[in-house]
């Protein structure tokens, strides 16, 4: 099955990339850019779109500076990225010179489906948020795959990639998560056995790896070009160094 498929490819790729690897040679560099005011009764923060690559941008759609991140839900180097730049990053956003999207990337394979599925059920607008909880709460809900025994490993050959995802999503707590969440049980169930979905993940895991080079995540872009970085910190000053100041 495909979605077995692109565990190894995806391992394989990691194996031969160091985590969010690049070239920030080409990173914008610049004068300060002036501040772009958001719609009237809006922050820029709740500007949100799903796009075409499969992600999700918040901010200002014409922002000088475009940064994209490509995460996986299950990565702890995305969770402290998370954790560490939300609260400056949205204040960057609200200035409408920056623009964040963010998209999906199954580094883990399989293990990284449910929380993504379960991230988009409730549209773009739920999205950052839910993305932002997942991975504040990162450690209970994973540590939580233990209880994954060898008769479901066993199980899960035979399964189908929406029954997997099912599984999985039970067994690692995520269905009582968003459940408390404002996202009722059987709209979990049924994002998780969302196979357009899941293809789509697959197909753009594929994409951004053999497009842009993704092997590790967290992974930046900045204006098309890649950073060499991997923490807020170093992101902060890359987008400083462009003229967010």
């Amino acid at each position: 099955m495909r979605i077995k498929s692109i565990l190894f490819a995806v391992t394989a790729a990691i194996a031969l990339a160091s985590c969010s690897g690049g070239d920030s040679a080409g990173a914008p560099k610049g004068e300060p850019i002036a501040k772009v005011a958001a719609p009237a009764g809006k922050a820029w923060t709740d500007v949100v779109t799903k796009t075409e690559a499969g992600g999700y941008k918040m901010g200002n759609p014409d922002a000088k500076l475009q940064l994209l991140e490509y995460g996986a839900i299950s990565c702890p180097g995305c969770a402290q990225f998370s954790v560490q730049s939300t609260e400056d990053l949205n204040k960057l956003i609200n200035t409408g010179v920056i623009a964040m999207e963010y998209r999906p990337y199954l580094v883990h394979g399989v293990q990284d489906i449910p929380g993504f599925l379960l991230a988009t059920c409730s549209g773009p607008d739920a999205f950052f948020p839910l993305i932002e909880q997942l991975y504040a709460e990162q450690q209970s809900w994973l540590s939580k795959l233990s209880t994954v025994t060898p008769a479901d490993q066993q199980a899960m050959q035979k399964m189908t990639p929406a029954e997997i995802s099912s599984l999985l999503g039970t067994k690692m707590g995520l269905i009582e998560f968003v459940k408390s969440r404002g996202i009722s049980e059987d709209q979990a169930k049924a994002c998780l056995t969302d196979k357009a979905a899941i293809d789509a993940l697959i197909a753009s895991t594929e994409k951004a790896t053999r497009d842009d080079g993704v092997g590790g995540t967290p992974f930046f872009l900045l204006n098309g070009a890649k950073l060499d970085v991997n923490g807020w910190v170093q992101v902060k000053g890359k987008l400083v160094e462009a003229g967010a100041r």
